[in-house]
């Protein structure tokens, strides 16, 4: 808890000079309060910059003991388990000896958090209701009932709830004046009506409706990945320390399972991404078996499944049937999902044993990703939704046994890697036929553009590592895109054609998990002369013929080939080979091995190797490479690695200096590079429009050359026998501005999922007010304390995310801006819709209350927060009522200033959003009307 929190806490208006003093003699007193008689009391509460952290064991607070039942009564409750969902639940309430924290609330104080554990009682409240009327035990429960909607008429759930038990017990009569007494209550303390769950219910009862005796089911696919149904009778369950939404704002903005209106970090957010499916149907049509045996079968299925699924990095959904889900891209996007996705699906279609074959089909398209709190580490519940899914299923009727079949969208990602039949009555179905070479990344046919400054000092380190004959690390820095693929191209070709020095190349590829360490392995490979795909056998061979080169024959040869075998075991896809590297100690023998075959080539000859793309590897390879010229001795080699900037986050080599170590960062290119780059690959003939187009292109790349082709691509269009290209993510402003192609959305959007909740969160808040920003405006959006803004402002500037400007117009403020404007733009396009309406409406309310901004800021966040809404198929009464008011308060304030002017274009504005039977339409009208009669 920081110093400042509690000083705000025990003093809302200005505190005494003496303040620190006294909460540090109060934190004094609490020190022997809990000390125990022989114990040390300054370990349960330290001292810990910012602030204090209490150390206390979980168990002896009775917070934290409810919660736990409450989670564990939670989880009952969506398993079905009705009884057990009771017993946990009552246990929890029994805790509760009135109040909580009476004594302060009795002093005045009211601090948020005691509304979060009232409204978790109430949570806890609700769901034990839900589960009782389950049961069937809705006589037992209607005393209780009613006792606490008199008490708060306003909680619409316990109606409902008091509602289906006296309706349950015969009493339809009680049942609706229960209604109508809490519509009163609502319509005079508030002035709403009821939510439609409610009128629903009413209406329900009134024609008496046969599912409100029994209850209804809803249905999903069996997993842990899933959220829960609906109990009978009632809504979804709550967050239990989530706070309620107040009245207009969106549904899922309100307080639930990831759904805080605030936006607190601690919770996922619901977010739009980019996501693959893979669905797998087990066809046992040749297979005529028991049901038991059929059981184990399936289970063997999803087994396996199972293991390919997290293999390639994606996620395990759940099943149903016969029919598999996997998820690749929601909880932490990859560049390459949808390649991870088809190769995953090849592997599992290749599936025969038994009888069994499986039909397979790949979807892609954009989605909701729906999150809930993780209830296990690293299992955090995740559901979907998106008509890809629908696409996905359609797919998978169609597939053949063992072959995959994709969609339009997910043929267009993996076009350079696979080839396609298009078959099938449905259109945009295609069977992969093949797996292609991609064409190689840096696409060396462009011309190298402003990067011989650093082509000519990396030739300088190769001369001097054959001069002095001493080892030395060079790491490239660079964010994807930039060029450092390209760069290593012309190296590499400097290199090799000069005599007298040898060149090896290893890249990691993005796949990772099957091939753990593909660049030690393209090193080794690239001196025998093999490629990833050459039977065992041969690599073998020749790895055996090339170490007994190397060191002659005797133990010492085959020791190193033994060591050195996993690597290429591994890159084929050898079982023996992966466990052996995952294994700590064979994984050293192979490291060791691997530095002792290098020393030996550095040996003959001066050797130059460069490993690419390190940051996709674990640490345990990370600490080998920075540890590698440190522990060769003098020989000439230089290692050269390029890696994305988040390397040195990872890393406490590349974040510190050591000797025989340079680093070097690729920065963006400049205005006329971009241009260079893309006059080579403007189409003939396309003249003053073409070159109007690229030079908004050459704005919007930001100076980094992939997202420039990529552009440049989209513009042009896709070839003839392409299929249609998917829908690009746009901007959030209107304009010319053209939308953001889909691979540099998915590199922006990999890169933010790498960063810490809270981060992006912030990043998420900075991308509504677009460029410039202030940390003030940050601080409307949400609930956090100053301090942990600007920690997290400071952190996404090293990330280079964020920089700085300049100096703000108040003291101590900073103007932000983001380093590339279109991580903004993905950062926008990822909130879902009502939560972009909520944030705009946060926005609006805070830019009424700060005279000093722009009006057009203030309209345009009203316009978005209503456009919002509406885009989330939300009613747009409430919200249009609210920034209404939140305008005509805009124009009062600006009418007590002085500035009709001003004054006008708030009332004009908020008419856009008054309805026409409103009173407040005339008077907004007749106002408009006074100030153009009154002299200026």
């Amino acid at each position: 808890m920081a110093t400042s929190r509690l000083l705000q806490a025990l003093w809302r208006e200005e505190p005494p000079p003496t303040a620190r003093k006294i909460v540090q003699n109060a934190i004094s007193g609490l020190r022997r309060t809990l000390a125990e008689p022989d114990g040390d009391r300054s370990k349960l509460l330290v001292t810990h910059a910012p602030g204090y952290v209490l150390r206390a064991d979980p168990a002896t607070i009775d917070n934290c003991e409810f919660q736990e039942l409450a989670r564990t009564g939670r989880a009952a409750l969506a398993a079905g388990q009705w009884d057990e969902a009771d017993r946990h639940l009552r246990q929890a309430l029994a805790l509760w000896k009135g109040p909580a924290l009476a004594d302060l609330v009795e002093d005045g104080y009211d601090w948020p958090e005691l509304t979060a554990l009232q409204n978790a009682r109430h949570s806890v409240l609700e769901n034990r209701m839900d589960a009782a009327l389950a049961a069937g035990r809705h006589l037992d429960v209607i005393g209780e009932l009613e006792a606490v909607v008199s008490t708060d008429p306003l909680r619409e759930r316990l109606c409902r709830q008091l509602m289906l038990a006296l309706y349950r017990s015969g009493r339809q009569a009680e049942a609706l004046r229960a209604f109508r007494r809490t519509r009163a209550a609502l319509v005079e303390q508030l002035g709403l009506d009821p939510g439609p769950e409610l009128r629903e219910l009413e209406r329900a009862i009134l024609d008496h409706d046969p599912s409100l005796v029994s209850g209804g089911t809803a249905i999903r696919m069996a997993s842990r990945g899933t959220t829960a149904p609906p109990p009978p009778g009632g809504a979804e369950t709550a967050e239990p320390s989530a706070p309620a939404a107040a009245p207009g704002t969106p549904p899922d903005t309100a307080a639930g399972p990831g759904r805080t209106a605030g936006g607190s970090p601690d919770r996922p957010e619901d977010e739009h991404k980019r996501v693959t499916a893979v669905f797998v149907r087990v066809d046992t049509s040749d297979c005529s078996v028991p049901p038991e045996v059929l059981d184990r079968l399936l289970q063997q299925v999803r087994s396996t499944v199972r293991q390919q699924t997290c293999l390639y990095g994606g996620r395990n959904h759940g099943s149903m049937g016969p029919v598999i889900l996997s998820l690749f891209g929601t909880a932490q996007t990859q560049e390459d999902d949808v390649l991870r996705a088809v190769r995953m699906a090849l592997d599992v279609a290749a599936y025969a044993e038994q009888g069994v074959r499986l039909r397979v089909a790949v979807s892609s398209g954009d989605a909701l990703v729906l999150r809930a709190p993780a209830t296990e580490a690293d299992d955090e519940p995740v559901d979907v939704a998106g008509r890809f899914m629908e696409t996905g299923l359609g797919l998978l009727l169609e597939a053949a046994p063992g072959v995959v079949r994709v969609c339009d969208t997910t043929r267009q990602a993996c076009a350079e890697h696979f080839g396609f039949a298009t078959t099938g009555a449905r259109p945009g179905g295609h069977d992969v036929t093949v797996a292609l070479r991609p064409a190689l990344a840096s696409r060396t046919h462009l011309p190298f553009v402003q990067r011989d400054r650093e082509l000519e000092q990396l030739r300088w380190w190769v001369e001097e590592v054959r001069r002095s004959r001493r080892p030395h690390l060079v790491t490239v820095l660079g964010v994807a895109g930039i060029g450092k693929s390209r760069l290593m191209h012309e190296l590499r070709r400097d290199v090799t054609g000069r005599p007298g020095m040898g060149c090896l190349v290893g890249c990691n590829r993005a796949l990772g998990p099957k091939e753990p360490y593909t660049a030690l392995a393209g090193v080794v490979r690239a001196y025998l002369g093999t490629k990833d795909d050459d039977p065992a056998p041969e690599q073998n061979g020749r790895l055996d013929a090339a170490v007994t080169d190397l060191v002659g024959t005797g133990p010492i040869s085959a020791q190193l080939a033994d060591a050195l075998r996993p690597l290429l075991c591994a890159a084929t896809g050898d079982e023996p080979g992966r466990h052996a590297l995952a294994d700590p100690e064979r994984r050293q023998a192979v490291f060791t091995a691997w530095r002792r075959f290098v020393e030996e080539l550095a040996v003959r000859e001066p050797l130059l190797i460069i490993l690419e793309d390190l940051h996709r590897t674990d640490d345990a390879l990370l600490e080998f490479v920075g540890d590698l010229t440190e522990n060769v001795g003098s020989l000439p080699l230089l290692v050269v690695v390029t890696a994305r900037p988040e390397l040195v986050n990872r890393s406490p080599y590349w974040a510190s200096g050591r000797r025989n170590a340079t680093t070097m960062s690729l920065e963006p290119l400049s205005r006329t590079g971009i241009e260079a780059l893309l006059s080579s690959v403007a189409r003939p003939g396309s003249g003053a429009h073409g070159a109007e187009s690229y030079a908004t292109l050459t704005e919007q790349s930001g100076g980094n050359p992939l997202f420039a082709l990529e552009y440049a691509r989209m513009l042009d269009g896709a070839a003839d026998d392409d299929p249609p290209r998917p829908a690009c993510v746009r901007p959030r402003r209107s304009g010319a501005e053209p939308p953001v192609p889909p691979r540099v959305h998915g590199i922006i959007s990999a890169r933010l999922d790498t960063l810490p909740a809270a981060e992006k969160s912030l990043l998420y808040d900075a991308s509504l007010f677009g460029s410039p920003f202030y940390e003030l405006e940050l601080a409307a959006l949400s609930d956090r304390d100053p301090e942990e803004i600007q920690e997290c402002l400071r952190s996404l500037e090293r990330r280079e995310f964020l920089q700085r400007c300049r100096l703000g117009p108040e003291l101590g403020s900073v103007e932000y801006d983001f380093v590339h404007k279109l991580v903004g733009a993905v950062a926008y396009s990822r909130m879902s819709h009502a939560r972009r309406a909520e944030k705009h409406r946060r926005a609006a309310q805070w830019l009424a209350d700060h005279s000093n901004r722009p009006l057009t800021l203030l309209v345009h966040h009203c316009r978005q927060a209503v456009g919002h809404t509406r885009d989330a198929n939300l009613s747009v009464e409430d919200i249009s009522a609210h920034v209404c008011d939140i305008l005509i308060g805009a124009g009062q304030q600006a009418k007590r200033r002085r500035v009709p002017g001003a004054a006008r274009y708030c009332y004009r504005s908020a008419l856009e959003f008054c309805a026409t039977g409103d009173p407040r339409w005339e008077v907004l009208r007749r106002r408009l009307y006074e100030d153009a009669k009154s002299p200026v």
